[in-house]
């Protein structure tokens, strides 16, 4: 469980459309990620529109050779 990680995800109702954001655009392990959710709910003063969840990340969808790759790849722009 110590591989694992999460990423914190914010449901925004506005409108009555929801929203769906990755909350600071990080992995946090499980301990992390329970801890910032029980905070973010603590400070949260629209209950009824805002919540906070957590998603568990699947690190085996792209293998790291894969993306190494496509970073060296990238070409400079020319300005």
């Amino acid at each position: 469980m110590k591989n694992k990680k999460y990423f914190i995800i914010k449901k925004n109702k506005f409108l009555g459309n929801y929203r769906y954001t990755i909350h600071n655009d990080t992995l946090y392990d499980m301990e992390s990620a329970m801890r910032k959710i029980l905070a973010l709910d603590t400070l949260n003063e629209d209950r009824e529109n805002t919540s906070y969840h957590f998603q568990e990340v699947d690190l085996n969808i792209v293998p790291n050779d894969e993306v190494k790759e496509e970073k060296d790849n990238q070409e400079e722009m020319p300005f």
